[in-house]
């Protein structure tokens, strides 16, 4: 029997819940990963099924991690492009004059903050900082991004009134710091980057086990930031796409189907 709408859309929900689960650890028993994804186990053992024959997700001997088909369709995401290749530098540059620093760029994203770029270091063993990792409710990047946008509503665990004080403290300051709120044994400082209409469109944190090697940071990331709002603003536009011939000789009118899909594809 066709499942209904509703029931699709919470079995792919399941599903994604699983695979988060498993981003962020190497290999994780059945029972740890439904109550990580809030799953009932019998839903979680069926889905984790159809999961491994799909090649999404591995088993062994009753503990599973991502697949490598998983890893395949992760390789092809390339986001914020020109953000990447501005920060390159900047980021690699903080991140080798302090030991035992990761250094991120994040943005945001259907109300969270997503990593797009990062250096590794030793607080990936603590929590990875790899791209697509989104960000635990109330990171220093979120705030940042916050503070850029206040109509946006508190994150889990915040009450409205003390996530608006600390954004419009974030936005006085041009940084904003956490110290052990969101994952207890990191620390870390966020600056924001900004467009060239003068928008907040990322934020660039450092990250570490030592919240005193944070608290003299923050200066540094907010320099770092700026390079790449700098970098940013020089990047060439994106170069138009060559017209084909049969654009230049017809209308818009007169475009065939297959071509209108070709560029939705």
């Amino acid at each position: 029997m066709a499942r209904s709408g509703t029931e699709g859309r919470g079995v792919l929900e399941g599903a994604f819940a699983l695979m988060e689960v498993l981003a962020h650890g190497d290999e994780v028993g059945l029972t740890r990963l439904a109550a990580d994804a809030e799953l009932p186990k019998a839903t979680a053992h069926r889905l984790l099924g159809q999961l491994v024959a799909l090649g999404a997700v591995q088993s062994s001997a009753g503990r599973y991690r991502l697949g490598p088909r998983t890893f395949r369709l992760g390789q092809a995401w390339h986001p914020a492009r020109a953000l990447r290749a501005a920060s390159a530098r900047p980021m690699r540059e903080l991140a080798s004059g302090s030991g035992g620093l990761s250094v991120s760029l994040s943005v945001p994203e259907a109300g969270h903050a997503v990593v797009v770029g990062s250096s590794r270091s030793e607080v990936d063993d603590v929590f990875p900082l790899h791209p697509g990792v989104v960000l635990p409710p109330g990171s220093a990047a979120e705030l940042i991004l916050t503070a850029s946008a206040p109509e946006a509503g508190p994150p889990q665990g915040w009450s409205r009134a003390a996530w608006s004080r600390e954004a419009a403290r974030a936005g006085e300051q041009g940084m904003a710091f956490q110290y052990g709120q969101c994952v207890s044994a990191l620390s870390c400082v966020a600056a924001p980057v900004y467009s060239d209409a003068g928008h907040v469109v990322a934020a660039v944190a450092a990250t570490a086990l030592d919240g005193r090697q944070i608290a003299l940071l923050g200066e540094a990331v907010v320099r770092t930031a700026s390079m790449v709002s700098a970098n940013l603003s020089r990047l060439p536009a994106p170069a138009a796409r060559p017209r084909r011939a049969w654009e230049s000789a017809r209308g818009p009118a007169d475009r065939p189907p297959h071509a209108v899909m070709a560029r939705r594809h």
